[in-house]
């Protein structure tokens, strides 16, 4: 892999797009002083991700954009970028050409491109380390730096050799190891303090869980002692209700064959009572009864006296013979007197209809009308012998055989009240019997009401105690809609009633003391859990990781140690070898300080230090004591075996004792020898020297040339002299001007051809 091409635009004083071809050998780029040929190489320092204002010779970032002149405006942008081909893909980087761009704009804004596409830093430093090239190593030797390779502390030498003994990459796996052992480091510790944080809640959280869990078992036991208790309870009530219903109903069926039975009683009652016309009849019977016995009676009256009246007219026409005695004439009229009072007993008798009482007054008036026959006897004759008056005789008998077809039509009337009123009697027999059956069943309906009503009346018990119970059931279990499956429980003896209900009371209470608990702590628990377990998994995962890491680390450091000791060893044998071709003599070797076992003792007396300091250490303390702990770590993998690289270099003839003692040309042709050392151990695809050659003399340049010349055959060499003998040896020449205006110019020159134009 060579480099193709570079492209600057934009870039310090390359106000203009300027592009420079570039050949496998050596290139030479040359101007006067202050033209800007020194800018190509900060250019490709630049592209290469160099982050150090300072190397790039300014203060800031934007003064790497060209900032205008008299005669030309600044720009916004600068733009770089190198073209690398990469035809037989030595570092496999399955690329045949790779072009890496950087961009800063004025306003701050940068990106990087690998071929065209956005890149990260990182991504453009893994590239480059498989390929051998980094911005910081001997690749690119700006100004000053040939000399500051000596003036470097030992560490910065260290640092230098081993990017030129090719660990670059293990370096960058090895710094991301350790960023992400940092990392870790801190996700490790961030999780420790949340699983310290989270801990106490969480044990708080788990009593209370375990008091949900006791109080979910205890609730679960006591559903099933309810349910059980409750079911069999509400079975047996349920049954009792059942077996009363089916009573009422045989109740209710049987009062109805009662009520049907004394409605067919009372409508034959009716019915009798109805078509019977007795009533009726007797009473007809019983007004003709009193009417003939007061016609009777009234022909008894004018019988009795038309008798009186011919018997006075009698006593008159005998002058006296057989005159009426006076006791006998009081008899008599006694006897009207009496007749006159019957009569008006038979008045209010008929008015009361009271036929007896009608009879008995009829027959006291016969016995009276006799009694007065027989007190009137004696004047029988009399009336006979008299004159007849008026047609009285005639009257009287008229009046007698009236009263006879009275007493025939009495007789037969009272013949007729008898016959009705013993057909009455049968009848009211039968309403009487009638009677007495519905009484009996009215009686028994009566029983049977009673017995329903009671029956309804233990079943309204019945519901509303089975009401009650479900009330209960759906207060204490929220449902009862389950209890009708319970249909089928036995039901519980007094005992095992008395010991359910007990058993339920402990629990209840049980749960009491238990206390309430809020449904949502199981929700935190879980959550809480959830992220401990969480919390834990990812911190036992970090431990891990963390092993890992400084397993890897050790494995890195060991193998960079390895590779940079084997590579120290090339360089220092090459280094020797061209620090004679330069001086033509002299000693010169590279010695590795090593300080592991120093750090080691102070790494065993800080920790024993540390030890004795934990008996002090407060919460705070411990926190501390574990990051400095981390600290302590992080630095013990970051340690490497070496702690630098010390030169020591003799020209001949000399006794020095420090390289501060040597000459500037001394330092130069030193620093020289050591980067063609590291050139011929560990080739850079290409390699940038920046007037490195300044503080040669023209012998020392000659050598420094023909070294530079069978380096070329390893690395491409692009290089800024103004030394004649470095111009020689280059195939290539490039020329940097600046005109008036502040802008580098770029002119090219084949040396090739211009030797073909010489010659002619």
């Amino acid at each position: 892999m060579y480099l193709e091409k570079l492209e600057i635009n934009g870039f310090k004083s390359f106000a203009s797009k300027a592009t420079f071809i570039f050949k496998p050998g050596i290139t030479g780029i040359v101007g006067p002083n202050g033209s800007g040929k020194s800018n190509v190489a900060d250019a490709i320092r630049w592209v290469l991700g160099e982050q150090s204002i300072k190397l790039l010779r300014g203060k800031k970032s934007e003064d790497v954009i060209f900032s205008g002149s008299d005669k030309k405006a600044r720009l916004g942008m600068a733009e770089v970028s190198l073209y690398f081909r990469n035809d037989q893909d030595e570092a496999e980087l399955e690329m045949s050409e790779i072009c890496i761009t950087r961009k800063l704009y004025r306003n701050g804004d940068s990106e990087y491109l690998i071929n065209k596409q956005r890149a990260r830093l990182l991504d453009i430093q893994m590239l480059l380390a498989r390929a051998g090239v980094a911005h910081t190593s001997y690749s690119i030797i700006g100004q000053g730096m040939i000399d500051a390779f000596l003036l470097a502390s030992a560490a910065e030498r260290k640092e230098f050799l081993e990017e030129a003994s090719g660990v670059k990459t293990l370096q960058i796996k090895r710094q991301q190891s350790l960023n992400k052992l940092e990392l870790i480091e801190e996700n490790l510790a961030t999780a420790k303090i949340q699983l310290n944080e989270i801990a106490p809640r969480l044990n708080s959280l788990t009593r209370q869980v375990r008091r949900l869990e006791k109080r979910v078992e205890v609730e679960q036991e006591l559903k099933e002692k309810q349910y059980r208790y409750y079911g069999a309870l509400w079975a047996e009530i349920n049954r009792t209700y059942e077996t009363e219903r089916a009573k009422l109903g045989k109740a209710a069926e049987a009062q109805a064959k009662i009520q049907s039975e004394a409605e067919v009683l009372q409508g034959g009652m009716a019915k009798l009572t109805k078509d019977s016309a007795n009533s009726e009849i007797l009473e007809k019977l019983n007004n003709e009864y009193q009417n003939k016995l007061q016609e009777k009676m009234k022909l008894g009256e004018k019988i009795a006296e038309a008798k009186i009246k011919l018997a006075h007219v009698s006593v008159n026409n005998h002058k006296n013979e057989r005159a009426i005695p006076a006791a006998m004439a009081k008899e008599v009229i006694e006897a009207i007197k009496a007749l006159k009072v019957l009569g008006g007993k038979i008045k209010d008798a008929a008015r009361d209809k009271d036929w007896v009482e009608m009879e008995k007054i009829a027959n006291e008036q016969e016995q009276i009308i006799n009694t007065l026959d027989q007190t009137l006897m004696p004047f029988r004759q009399l009336e006979k012998e008299a004159p007849k008056i008026d047609g009285e005789e005639e009257k009287i008998k008229t009046w007698q055989n009236e009263m006879k077809a009275a007493d025939v039509a009495i007789e037969q009337i009272q013949q007729k009240i008898k016959q009705e009123s013993e057909k009455e009697k049968q009848e009211r027999s039968q309403i009487w019997e009638l009677q007495q059956k519905y009484q009996k069943i009215q009686l028994e309906l009566n029983q049977a009401g009673s017995e329903t009503n009671n029956l309804r009346v233990e079943m309204a018990r019945l519901e509303t105690k089975k009401d009650d119970l479900e009330s209960e059931v759906a207060e204490e279990l929220g449902d009862n809609n389950w209890l009708k499956e319970k249909s089928g429980e036995p039901p519980l003896t007094e005992a095992a009633r008395q010991e359910a209900i007990l058993e339920i009371t402990k629990l209840k209470h049980q749960l009491e003391m238990i206390g309430g608990i809020d449904p949502e702590i199981q929700s935190e628990y879980s959550t809480t859990k959830e992220r401990f377990d969480f919390l834990s998994i990812q911190t036992k995962d970090l431990e891990s990781s963390l092993e890992s890491l400084e397993k890897l680390i050790l494995e890195l450091d060991e193998t960079i140690r390895k590779q940079f000791e084997t590579s120290f060893k090339i360089i220092d044998e090459e280094f020797q070898k061209y620090f004679k071709i330069l001086f033509g003599g002299g000693k010169a070797r590279l010695t590795l300080v090593k300080t592991q076992l120093t750090n080691n003792n102070q790494q065993t007396t800080d920790e024993s230090q540390l030890t004795t300091d934990d008996q002090q250490l407060t919460t705070d303390d411990l926190q501390q004591k574990e990051e400095s702990e981390v600290d302590r770590i992080t630095k013990r993998l970051k340690s490497m075996v070496y702690a630098g690289v010390e030169i020591e270099a003799t020209p001949p003839g000399k006794k020095l004792k420090s390289l501060n003692m040597l000459s500037g040309g001394e330092r130069a042709m030193t620093s020289i020898a050591l980067l063609c050392a590291i050139l011929a151990s560990n080739p850079s695809p290409f390699i940038v020297l920046d007037e490195v050659d300044a503080a040669l003399d023209e012998a020392n340049s000659v050598r420094y040339a023909d070294i530079v010349e069978r380096l070329a055959s390893k690395s491409q060499f692009i290089i800024v002299t103004h030394n004649r003998a470095t111009m020689e040896k280059a195939g290539l020449l490039y020329g940097v001007t600046m005109g008036d205006d502040g802008a580098s110019t770029l002119l090219s020159l084949h040396l090739e051809s211009a030797a073909k134009y010489t010659n002619r």
